[in-house]
């Protein structure tokens, strides 16, 4: 259905990216307790890869820090974004021409909210792009 949606929209590449990372996938929050462990470990190495920043030195460490990522995605409105979309939010963060650092250590929470809420931005101009459409607006 969002492929219709899309069709006839002038979409910049970073806003057909978001479109790809969202189709068919389900968001974060809908993924089962047991399958997000995994998925967080995913998502804290390709952060980790993508920014070049230091892994936890600790599994007891990671764990913590995987746990206070996953608690920010799900209490702070990116709930419903999907992991690609997460894990997205970083490699279009390391393509633009203002982007935003890492600081610290190793992977933590600050860094994340930054980059997440940059990324949120491009979702927002992205739903009122396919909103318009469907109310009948020409693009």
């Amino acid at each position: 259905m969002l492929t219709e949606v899309l069709e006839g929209i002038k979409l910049t590449q970073a806003e057909r990216m978001v479109a790809d990372a969202r189709a068919n996938a389900p968001s974060f929050e809908d993924i089962c307790l047991e399958d997000r462990e995994v998925l967080m470990d995913e998502i804290v190495l390709r952060i980790a890869s993508i920014c070049g920043c230091a892994l936890p030195n600790t599994e007891f460490f990671a764990r913590y820090i995987a746990d206070e990522i996953e608690r920010y995605i799900l209490n702070f409105g990116y709930g419903g974004y999907t992991a690609e979309e997460i894990i997205l939010a970083f490699r279009l963060n390391s393509n633009t021409r203002d982007p935003i650092y890492f600081s610290g250590v190793c992977l933590n929470v600050d860094y994340i909210a930054k980059v997440l809420f940059a990324y949120s931005e491009i979702r927002k101009i992205f739903e009122s792009k396919i909103k318009n459409k469907i109310d009948g607006y020409e693009l």
